[in-house]
């Protein structure tokens, strides 16, 4: 960028040397903005100013560079324009593909952590089942709530919410009657986790939690019931 401004520089001030620049402190700079959207698409802007005034512009889809006044193209030639024109275009080529290939060394990904919620809405006898998955990157992903392998169209997602980290929050949820809700298990897909999704059942949980009070608890009295014979015996013994 310091050539192609001492290059246009020289150009737009004919017959000036170093010194005069210095002694008079003309200065002429270039501003660029790119903007990378993706990686296959990137818009490059720019601007050229001489001291305090805007002096040039750039045309991002011809490549071109637009001259603001009348004497702004200085002693270009024609010949010069398009080969100024050109070294710009192979300057936005090359910056462009070193920054994707140094941004890539640098991608990252995070693993959404998920659970479920529910409560009774204002309809008797209806259901809001909430999947919350949190702390993702990057933003894209796919939540949906499922029975069996069918997708449950009446899924409403909320828009997401970054945190503080950089870091995605996103709730989807599904208003169900109490009696459908057993079998319904939410879904997440994230390019983090490869081809694991997470999927979490609604009201598995609480069946495992049921089933081991069934078994714990009847073994409980059955172990009470045994030392309180036991010790009935030995007092019978001693008697």
């Amino acid at each position: 960028m310091l050539f192609l401004q001492l290059l246009l520089l020289t150009l737009l001030l004919p017959g000036s040397n170093h010194a005069d620049m210095v002694h008079d402190m003309v200065s002429f700079h270039i501003i660029q903005i790119s903007s990378y959207a993706n990686q296959s698409w990137v818009q490059n802007q720019g601007s050229g100013w001489l001291d305090e005034l805007q002096t040039h512009g750039w045309e991002s889809e011809s490549g071109s560079i637009i001259f603001l006044h009348t004497w702004s193209k200085g002693n270009f030639t024609d010949e010069q324009l398009t080969d100024l024109e050109l070294l710009f275009r192979v300057y936005f080529i090359g910056l462009t593909q070193e920054i994707r290939n140094y941004a890539s060394q640098f991608q990252f990904e995070l693993k959404p952590e998920a659970w479920l919620s529910g409560h009774s809405t204002l309809k008797s006898g209806r259901l809001l089942l909430v999947c919350h998955v949190s702390g993702f990157y990057p933003k894209p992903v796919w939540v949906m709530w499922m029975r069996d392998e069918q997708e449950q169209l009446g899924t409403k997602h909320e828009d997401p919410f970054p945190h503080a980290d950089g870091t995605w929050y996103l709730r989807a949820n599904l208003d169900v009657a109490a009696e459908d809700a057993a079998g319904l298990s939410c879904r997440v897909r994230h390019s983090s986790l490869g081809d694991q999704d997470i999927i979490l059942y609604w009201g598995r949980r609480l069946s495992a939690s049921l089933i081991s009070l069934a078994v714990i608890v009847p073994l409980i009295l059955l172990i009470v019931l045994m030392l309180l014979f036991k010790k009935r015996c030995s007092y019978w013994n001693i008697l």
